[in-house]
């Protein structure tokens, strides 16, 4: 049996207390070998990842920060612009981000993705019946509701994730954890986007370092730089042997 983990991402992403119906779930692919050996070799914060020792945003205005630049980056792989015209919550950040430059990604074509490197396309994770601009639509709900009441469910997620576990080796050293971050949007999203973000380009925003080193899950985003690099040789490798 092939020695792979599913993320569980729980992407209707508030509970029940706004929606009416289940949330809709995607299960993305990562490889369970390559964690444990990044989990293992990652000990202390990378320096290329420290902020400057100045007054930083809350972790509210950080995971809104974050999810809505996904949303946009999303979207302009779609094609559809945003249509969120008002936050009253975090006025000036959405202003800020949407100023920001949005990186641009590409899916690929699932028929040429061989078995053995499934692993490292999460696209594999959306079909006709769950598609990635219903994904799209599902960030847009969170967002609304940030936008209108300052919090959602999967941003106590997040701030859980900062409050209790962000300073415990023990999470950061198990494979669960990986399992356990993708439950929240701005993981997922983060995971998503990098994979599939065309080579050459890394924008990074100054929201992804925060949230980053908010919860201390540098691991996390070794396994993504790893993953997508092994990811980006499987693609140069197929176009190669055409």
């Amino acid at each position: 049996m092939k020695n792979m983990i599913l993320g569980l991402l729980v992407v209707g992403s508030v509970g029940c207390s706004h929606f009416k119906e289940a949330p809709k779930t995607v299960e993305f692919p990562y490889a369970a070998e390559l964690l444990q050996k990044v989990q293992q070799g990652t000990m202390r914060s990378p320096a290329s990842i420290e902020l400057e020792a100045e007054e930083q945003p809350s972790p509210r205005r950080v995971y809104f920060s974050a999810l809505y630049q996904q949303y946009l980056t999303l979207g302009q792989h779609l094609n559809k612009k945003s249509d969120i015209q008002f936050c009253p919550a975090f006025h000036h950040d959405k202003i800020q981000t949407d100023s920001s430059i949005v990186p641009k990604v590409t899916l690929y074509p699932a028929s040429q993705i061989e078995e053995e490197g499934k692993d490292f396309f999460p696209e594999l994770a959306f079909s006709k019946k769950f598609s990635l601009r219903d994904y799209h639509g599902v960030i847009k709900g969170e967002l609304e509701i940030l936008c209108e009441e300052g919090v959602s469910d999967n941003y106590y997620k997040f701030d859980n994730l900062v409050t209790h576990y962000a300073g415990k080796k023990s999470f950061h050293t198990k494979p669960d954890a990986m399992r356990s971050v993708l439950k929240i949007p701005v993981f997922a999203n983060f995971y998503l986007v990098k994979m599939l973000e065309i080579p050459g380009l890394k924008l990074e925003s100054p929201e992804e370092k925060r949230f980053i080193k908010l919860t201390q899950t540098y691991w996390f985003e070794k396994y993504v730089t790893e993953a997508s690099r092994m990811r980006n040789n499987f693609i140069k490798n197929k176009m190669v042997q055409r």
